[in-house]
């Protein structure tokens, strides 16, 4: 039985015909993209006027709860088969195929945070008619190197963090010198490890011509900060104009500052004023 893949697509349904197709992406957890609360509150408010476009991996439906343990019992084997990000790429690239068949949007915006800033930035590469990418907490250059990162910050002790590298960098090295396995950690399968650790975002990111936007919260435990501004300092040192770059040093991985209020509106409405530098006011 071959895996089973949902998308929807959602537009106001007493509203004019939008010209602007918004696609967001998720992150890497095991959850239906319609139970994301913020995408229908706050993300689609990158360009309300748009059609937003969601795509569910592979397995997951609209009937699997919310969850937001990473190593859920309850994930669906189709999901941890079929989990990695050049299959994400491939399947959104299908997608999108079908999507603008059927409606000629004259707009595509791409927009994807954590996980999903680096599925964006790939698909911004393969496609060649992105108007607008934006994508945020996505990390530096190298994944281990967000790992690593996210390991110290997480970590009581000095010597609990140095125990805990030191076994990654074990699991790194087994990664990328072993033959494919049935092995899963923390929610994913070898595939998704293998690729993730692969994965050299500068370079990627060198392939994007079009208006790109990054951000990155100071604060952000789970991916390097430091990383982030050390590759788009690379990438403004080799002339690339074409990427802004925005951060917001009080703000965590999911744009709460340090009292725990959320501060996505504020990160939100910036967003909308970038893209409508680029694509000018909706009308």
């Amino acid at each position: 039985m071959a895996p089973i893949l949902n998308y929807y697509l959602i537009h106001e349904p007493d509203g004019p015909p939008s010209d602007t197709l918004l696609l967001i992406l998720q992150g890497s957890d095991c959850n239906t993209v319609l139970k994301n609360e913020s995408i229908f509150t706050e993300y689609k408010n990158v360009w309300p006027e748009a059609d937003v476009l969601l795509i569910d991996k592979y397995g997951i439906d609209r009937g699997l709860s919310f969850s937001s343990d990473a190593e859920r019992k309850d994930c669906p084997p189709q999901y941890i088969h079929n989990d990695s990000p050049e299959q994400r790429v491939v399947d959104i690239q299908a997608v999108l195929d079908i999507v603008r068949e059927d409606n000629k949007y004259l707009n595509l915006i791409i927009f994807g945070g954590s996980e999903g800033a680096v599925i964006a930035n790939l698909v911004t590469t393969r496609i060649d008619d992105v108007n607008a990418t934006v994508s945020f907490n996505g990390g530096g250059q190298k994944f281990i190197d967000d790992v690593l990162h996210s390991i110290k910050s997480g970590s009581e002790s000095d010597d609990e963090a140095a125990e805990s590298i030191q076994g990654f960098r074990g699991f790194y090295n087994h990664i990328l010198n072993s033959e494919p396995s049935d092995l899963e950690v923390s929610g994913h399968g070898y595939d998704w490890w293998h690729q993730m650790l692969s994965i050299d975002q500068l370079e990627i990111l060198k392939e994007v011509n079009t208006p790109l936007l990054v951000i990155q919260g100071g604060r952000d435990l789970s991916v390097s900060p430091q990383k982030v501004d050390e590759m788009v300092q690379a990438l403004i040192n080799m002339g690339k104009n074409n990427i802004d770059y925005r951060t917001y040093k009080d703000l965590g991985h999911g744009f709460k500052n340090t009292e725990g209020e959320s501060k996505r509106n504020l990160v939100i409405n910036n967003i909308n004023v970038w893209l409508k530098s680029k694509l000018g006011s909706p009308e």
